[in-house]
């Protein structure tokens, strides 16, 4: 009588389901099944993902540059913290407004000379105060024509999503000192 209850049952495979857990519980035999043996967690440590790899800022700044030096501006727009964004007021303003090496300009070199990972930093231009900003010197070597010239700047970068988010305001909204 059993096994024809479990006949009917198997038509039904949530109900057989259910059936099976239920005797599971009160008994190792299930029904019409051998003897269950424990199920132990597999030896040694368990899989997990990879943690995000996130960008260094080092290597955030120079792609930002790598994409300016090749007027890829619609790429770069992704890469400025939003209150930079809303000074610009939007990207098409940014698109267009923004500085373009002249055809007799070239970056021939850029190197990152320092970064420090400050807890807090406040841009005293804007009035805002960041945590865990990445402050970066860089040094770029630009030819323009026949002239080579060496030019040391400060950036700042914030932490975002994926990554870093640049501090570059449009030219009337920058600092004297020329951070950014």
């Amino acid at each position: 009588m059993v096994n024809t209850l479990m006949r009917l049952f198997r038509r039904w495979p949530a109900v057989n389901a259910f059936l099976l857990r239920l005797v599971g519980r009160f008994t190792p035999v299930g029904l019409g099944t051998a003897a269950a043996e424990p199920v132990l967690p597999p030896i040694g440590q368990p899989f997990r993902p990879p943690a995000p790899m996130s960008i260094a800022p080092a290597a955030f700044e120079m792609r930002f540059m790598k994409l300016h030096a090749e007027g890829r501006f619609d790429e770069m727009w992704e890469m400025i913290a939003e209150d930079a964004q809303r000074a610009w007021g939007g990207r098409e303003m940014f698109i267009r407004d923004m500085p373009r090496l002249g055809d007799d300009t070239e970056v021939l070199d850029v190197q990152v000379l320092n970064v420090k990972v400050l807890e807090s930093w406040t841009d005293h231009r804007h009035e805002r105060t960041y945590s865990n900003v990445a402050q970066m010197v860089l040094r770029y070597r630009v030819r323009e024509q026949w002239k080579d010239w060496t030019l040391d700047r400060q950036v700042h970068l914030i932490p975002a999503a994926g990554g870093w988010r640049t501090l570059y305001y449009p030219a009337q909204m920058k600092s004297s000192a020329g951070s950014r």
